[in-house]
């Protein structure tokens, strides 16, 4: 009997579902543009992922454990499939929380046939993946299908090139060692017959001087919501791992634990103006995913309007939120 995706993630819904699983690998991840296929950067190295709900067959197919996507050439993923970069094809099972890829190189191949393609797996090989962080399931052909939790979803980016090749065993290894290597806060790599696998838990180190200006600047107090409890936390307006993202004051702002947090996800944020502002798109997408707990007790946390230094220099500098928000992912609209 099949499991039935129940929950239906709209564009943008997926793309937040995607900032927030190569964040649970890596600090350095940048929104750069797209709206499905979306471009991110991972680690300094920049892929386009396009995604789609993960549904049952349809009528006509005999196997009720079967699942599938269908992917079609538009203009956009045309554009992706001619650039240099690595295109990424990802179903999503929502009600298991599990992502599913198949062989980006072997589906180039079919689409040189045709215009649409389906994609095929198995509801039970994605339940599996759910207990045990990782599962394979080889079609008919021969082709490797790999479904993972979101946390492995930036290793099995950075070792796209071989990860198909790997047999199921040989991939719960290669995951065992990246959870055992993040435990520690340290990178790594493992070496097997089909060479070597990177694995790059990046967790950027933070420049002590700018957090002690940044708390000077804003009197030891969280701007959003004006505590301080040595709760305080120096946050980066453009992320650490943004070309942009420098050490300098004005590229800071004092935020608690609770609110830095709710920054760096995108589910609250400042605009031009310094109004502190709901996202309310997020918020939608944590409804779905039945995150929303608590919400009406966060949301009367903090103050209308961003608290900032009298001094000018020290103020939040206007291109720096621009570029912040959008490398989150905040205020851009993506059409079906």
């Amino acid at each position: 009997m099949s499991t039935r995706n129940t929950i239906k993630l709209n564009p943008m819904d997926l793309r937040y579902l995607l900032i927030d699983s190569l964040r649970l690998y890596s600090d350095n991840v940048i929104f750069i543009d797209g709206g499905n296929p979306y471009r991110f950067s991972i680690n300094n190295k920049t892929y386009y992922v396009l995604i789609k709900n993960t549904h049952e067959s349809g009528d006509g197919r005999g196997n009720q454990d079967e699942c599938r996507i269908q992917v079609a050439k538009t203009k956009n993923f045309n554009e992706a499939l001619s650039s240099k970069h690595d295109v990424i094809v990802l179903g999503y099972l929502a009600d298991k929380n599990v992502f599913t890829a198949w062989n980006p190189f072997l589906m180039r191949d079919r689409f040189n046939i045709k215009q649409t393609i389906s994609l095929y797996s198995r509801f039970t090989v994605q339940k599996k993946a759910s207990k045990e962080k990782i599962s394979l399931y080889t079609d008919n052909n021969n082709q490797s299908v790999i479904s993972f939790t979101p946390d492995n979803l930036g290793l099995y980016l950075e070792n796209i090139k071989s990860i198909h090749l790997l047999s199921e065993l040989e991939l719960k290894e290669l995951v065992n060692k990246s959870n055992s290597l993040n435990d520690n806060g340290i990178d790594g790599n493992l070496k097997n017959q089909y060479g070597v696998f990177t694995i790059t838990h990046d967790r950027k180190k933070r420049d002590p001087n700018f957090r002690k200006t940044v708390y000077q600047a804003y009197d030891n107090r969280c701007a959003m919501c004006g505590i301080q409890l040595e709760l305080i936390e120096a946050a980066h307006i453009v992320p650490h791992a943004h070309d942009k993202g420098t050490d300098e004051v004005s590229n800071g702002v004092c935020l608690c634990a609770l609110h830095h947090t709710a920054y760096d996800r995108a589910l609250v944020y400042f605009d031009e103006e310094l109004n502190i502002v709901i996202n309310d798109s997020k918020v939608q997408y944590l409804e779905k995913m039945g995150l929303d707990g608590g919400f009406r007790k966060f949301e009367s946390m903090f103050f209308d309007k961003l608290t900032i230094p009298e001094s000018c220099i020290s103020r939040p500098n206007v291109s720096n939120i621009k570029i912040a928000n959008h490398s989150r992912g905040i205020g851009i609209e993506i059409s079906n």
